[in-house]
């Protein structure tokens, strides 16, 4: 059976092909529905994308690269094969999962199966996975089913899986960097930081490295108590005080909360969930840099008994590229 969201969102899908006078619903018009939907946006912002940024490309793309048939025409609207895999694909997810409707999730999970579609190539822009929607359904439907107590306090993990309201949803980047991050650079604007002293040769060599345009990413090698997480500090002063080169200004360095995101993961994959929702809401900050402590703790973090996915795989793809 189809969710009323999912029947709304095809009936959506074939007004606006009609509108636009276009031969055949495709899978561009389903997923331009989907995020016309409160339902389909939360999955689409839960997962680390922007629907905004989804609904400008989709448009752009029916406007541009689908033809219109002549006004004076005639035609009959039909489904392309692709869209008929998607609906069937997520028939046969939904009832693999002994789920009773086929729900916007479901369809969204099938549109990535179909990998030379736009549609998939907009979702990946957005650094949005199959897996990531998967995890998000399913612990939906798992969070239906959990009886929590009414006097059950908030935490940080009802913070990340709380319905937003729209103000909030604009928040949610920032949030999260609040939730699991301390501004070192804010610190030493505010005076809570200690100067630097002694370090002056490596702090400039950190700078050397930190102005790459790729493969900049410095690491502190030494003995405990030597002064390695007074570098981050140090270098922090440094941009509040302004002595620093012109790419580095304006700069501010997050200093990572490796426990905190640990704390509370309930469900496999919450982890990499938060750590994946972090890197992506630093990607979106211009001028910031990751700082993390105890660096040698990330391997292994998060990892399961069975799987050899930690925090370190998941932040080894993005440092090389030198996207962070």
């Amino acid at each position: 059976m189809i969710s009323k969201e999912l029947s709304a969102a095809l009936g959506f899908a074939v007004r606006e092909a009609k509108k636009r006078r276009h031969e055949y619903v495709c899978l561009e018009h389903v997923l331009f529905a989907v995020i016309h939907d409160s339902r389909g946006v939360e999955i689409i912002e839960s997962c680390g994308g922007s629907p905004e940024n989804l609904k400008i490309n989709l448009d752009k793309f029916l406007n541009e690269q689908i033809e219109s048939v002549p006004e004076d025409g005639e035609y009959v609207l039909q489904q392309t094969i692709g869209f008929q895999r998607v609906i069937q694909r997520a028939v046969n997810h939904a009832r693999s999962a002994e789920k009773q409707t086929v729900s916007l999730g479901d369809i969204i999970a099938s549109i990535f199966q179909e990998k030379d579609s736009h549609a998939a190539y907009f979702l990946q822009s957005e650094g949005l996975t199959r897996l990531d929607v998967l995890r998000y359904i399913s612990h939906q439907s798992a969070n239906l089913t959990d009886n929590r107590s009414d006097l059950e306090k908030p935490d940080k993990e009802d913070v990340l899986d709380k319905e937003d309201t729209k103000e909030d949803k604009k928040k949610k980047s920032s949030d999260i960097l609040e939730l699991f991050t301390t501004d070192l650079v804010e610190q030493a604007r505010l005076g809570k930081l200690d100067p630097l002293i002694g370090r002056e040769n490596e702090l400039e060599r950190t700078i050397q490295v930190l102005c790459r345009r790729r493969k900049h990413n410095p690491v502190f090698v030494g003995e405990p108590g030597v002064g390695k997480t007074a570098m981050a500090e140090g270098l922090a002063l440094r941009i509040v005080q302004g002595d620093i080169p012109d790419l580095l200004k304006n700069t501010h360095i997050f200093a990572l909360d490796l426990g905190g995101i640990l704390a509370g993961t309930k469900f496999r994959g919450d982890f990499e969930q938060r750590l994946k929702k972090i890197i992506s809401a630093l990607k979106k900050k211009e001028d910031a840099i990751l700082f993390i402590d105890e660096i040698h703790t990330i391997v292994g973090a998060g990892a399961t008994s069975s799987g050899s996915m930690d925090a370190s795989n998941i932040l080894k793809p993005v440092l090389t590229s030198g996207e962070l």
